[in-house]
């Protein structure tokens, strides 16, 4: 009695498993002239080779060489995957499947000899401790025969699950092509998420995402799958078909990156009224925006997700108050030599240049000031910088938008203060100049007030509120004057 198979059960709901009646199987003719002697622990079992057919017609190969067969028992049937057939390693498994499809009715092995070839090395597999050979006669003397036959066969076997000479990873830029060399039309491909065809080898078009193809030898020589046949008081059965091949995979990374934004502030210039909140710039690939990125009221770092390598493109769509509008565009790629590349974005404030000029003035007649100081307030009275006239009565600031005072501090002694300047950035081509005057101060009138038991002083002239210098002045004029008509005089008398 013959074991059963360990675990029958448990893989009848995975595998393509079911128990057969409607199949039988009957012994066929004789192949004249081929004897075969099977030796086992001493004891001899010789036979006439003769062929095993199904109830189709089909012909089944004997997988154990010293079990008889009878007809009419029932089978379970095992088609495709024999992965559960445990009476034999996995590797003897594969190996009698091969030696099936390669043997009896393979391409140029049609004649009965085949038969008994393939037969015999199956047998050779399933029991490498037996001595099986053929004879010349029924149960006559050892013969070497077929060997070169058989060695075919073996061939075949073993060339079937090499792996193939075909690349199992490939990096490919993003949109490009790729091709798969030496995966031609003799392979089946299972799997393929990726648009192509074939030119001799697998051409891949366009590929934009990393992929996986799952490709095996092709086994469409027979009309059906092979199958095995086992039964727990009879000889199991093999019968050829197309076998179950080794599955292979081809991992395609499309090769990718990063693009990081570094959104700055401009800092070179003095603005507390000015914001970065709102500066939002697009990266984008042809029409197609990828992010959208936005800062608060300061500067940012913006790092993508991966991104295919490639071309792309960075635009400036709003930018914050007080701030320059940006209408460049930045190119930027991502490639093999630079797989993470940083776009530096300066944000220009906007700025402008106050400039004043001072004068000291007598009256009318007034000249450039030399030193006059002046203090520069923000919005928020916060003094930010200190302007200083030169010989030329002038200094300047540039600062970034926003509103400023101006506020003289020092001038030229008994004068007096110009009044405070207010100004307003708010963009780059204005003019900012503002002339500011001092004037000499009115000298106050001086009053005498007697206190008893101190001294009188000498009573001084009263004050007529005009100064000695602004009277010299005066005359100079008047002699001027004087003079240009005592020479008008003189001109016309010499001519009268």
């Amino acid at each position: 009695m013959k074991r059963l198979l360990y675990g029958l059960l448990g893989v009848l709901l995975v595998l393509n498993v079911r128990f057969v009646k409607a199949e039988s199987f009957v012994e066929g003719k004789f192949v004249s002239g081929q004897y075969v002697n099977k030796v086992k622990n001493g004891v001899i079992n010789y036979a006439t080779m003769q062929f095993i057919r199904d109830n189709n017609g089909n012909i089944v190969y004997c997988l154990e060489p010293y079990v008889l067969f009878n007809e009419g028992d029932d089978y379970t049937k095992y088609e495709w995957d024999l992965s559960s057939y445990n009476k034999l390693s996995e590797e003897d498994r594969r190996k009698i499947e091969l030696i099936a499809y390669y043997g009896y009715g393979y391409t140029g092995r049609s004649t009965n000899r085949w038969y008994v070839i393939t037969q015999v090395l199956i047998w050779k597999t399933v029991d490498k401790e037996g001595d099986i050979y053929f004879t010349d006669t029924l149960n006559g003397s050892r013969i070497t025969k077929y060997e070169k036959e058989m060695q075919d066969i073996l061939n075949d076997v073993k060339n079937h699950d090499i792996l193939p000479n075909i690349e199992s990873n490939y990096e490919v830029n993003c949109n490009d092509n790729l091709v798969i060399n030496r995966l031609t039309e003799e392979y089946e491909i299972v799997t393929n998420p990726f648009k192509g065809y074939y030119d001799e080898n697998l051409v891949l078009e366009n590929i934009i995402n990393d992929g996986t193809i799952e490709y095996k030898k092709k086994s469409n020589f027979y009309e059906d799958k092979i199958a095995l046949f086992v039964s727990d008081k009879n000889q199991d059965l093999l019968r050829p078909g197309n076998v179950n091949n080794k599955l292979y995979k081809i991992n395609i990374k499309v090769t990718k990156g990063d693009i990081t934004l570094d959104i700055r502030d401009d800092n070179s210039y003095y603005s507390v009224e000015s914001s970065l909140k709102d500066t939002c710039y697009e990266l984008y690939q042809e029409d197609n925006v990828i992010s959208k990125v936005c800062t608060d009221d300061k500067g940012l770092v913006y790092k993508t997700e991966e991104l295919p390598y490639g071309e792309y493109n960075i635009r400036q769509v709003s930018h914050g108050i007080g701030y320059v509008s940006d209408s460049n565009i930045y190119k930027v790629s991502i490639n093999k030599e630079n797989n993470h590349p940083v776009v530096i974005l300066n944000n220009k404030l906007l700025k402008n240049t106050i400039n004043i000029v001072k004068y000291e003035c007598i009256d009318d007649d007034c000249i450039l000031e030399n030193g006059a100081r002046f203090d520069v307030y923000d919005i928020n009275n916060k003094k930010i910088d200190t302007l200083t006239t030169d010989k030329d009565g002038r200094d300047a600031i540039t600062l970034g938008y926003g509103t400023y005072v101006i506020k003289q501090i020092k001038g030229k002694e008994n004068y007096t203060f110009s009044a405070d300047v207010k100004d307003k950035i708010v963009d780059e081509v204005s003019e900012h100049v503002h002339y500011l005057y001092n004037y000499a101060e009115i000298e106050p009138e001086v009053q005498s007030v007697f206190v008893e038991g101190e001294e009188v002083p000498d009573e001084l002239p009263p004050d007529t509120g005009i100064k000695i210098d602004k009277i010299w002045a005066k005359i100079k004029k008047v002699l001027g004057m004087l003079a240009v008509i005592g020479q008008n005089l003189l001109f016309w008398r010499i001519m009268l």
